[in-house]
């Protein structure tokens, strides 16, 4: 098991989860945004729907590969960094 999945999984964990629900559906949020660091120091970020917070608090969410390294062209247009896959 990795260190994430050991995350995922701690005990209290899911109850934790359960306690965010109830706190977004009492608030009446709608989106949440959420910010993380970037590999060169930019703050960067995700807004998803509130209905789908227990997916994400469980298997977390998808990003193109550039927003956490930054993603650049160069003058031709060609990804600087990584290819095309």
């Amino acid at each position: 098991m990795t260190d994430l999945e050991q995350h995922v999984e701690a005990p209290g964990r899911a109850e934790l989860v359960k306690q965010v629900r109830a706190k977004i559906d009492e608030l009446g949020i709608t989106y949440v945004y959420f910010q993380f660091i970037s590999v060169t120091g930019r703050i960067v970020g995700k807004g998803i729907p509130a209905d789908h917070w227990e997916t994400v608090a469980q298997k977390g969410f998808q990003l193109v590969y550039g927003s956490t390294a930054n993603l650049f062209v160069d003058r031709h247009g060609d990804y600087i960094g990584y290819g095309p896959e």
